[in-house]
């Protein structure tokens, strides 16, 4: 067995707005097997289409985003990704 490295393309830091999701977004979450930990809300206009995000040293996946007006809604799901594993990562 390997070890899994990963590579970052490019990172940027943004400011979010942390918020809930809905009981009609975690139902929908359980139907479909994607478990959704966090949401967050950025400014479109910073929003490059990343996969991954880095919130406190944890890093998430986005499984979904969903245009609301001038921002985008990331809903993220926790990774097994150490910082340790990521190649050339500063925080």
């Amino acid at each position: 067995m390997g070890v899994m490295s990963y590579q970052f393309k490019s990172k940027k830091e943004v400011i979010g707005i942390n918020f809930s999701i809905t009981s009609r977004e975690y139902y929908e979450s359980k139907r479909s097997d994607i478990r959704i930990d966090i949401a967050v809300k950025v400014q479109g206009i910073v929003y490059d289409s990343s996969k991954y995000v880095d919130i406190g040293s944890v890093i998430y996946k986005i499984e979904r985003t969903y245009q609301a007006g001038q921002f985008i809604e990331l809903y993220l799901k926790r990774t097994s990704i150490k910082l340790g594993d990521i190649i050339d990562y500063t925080e």
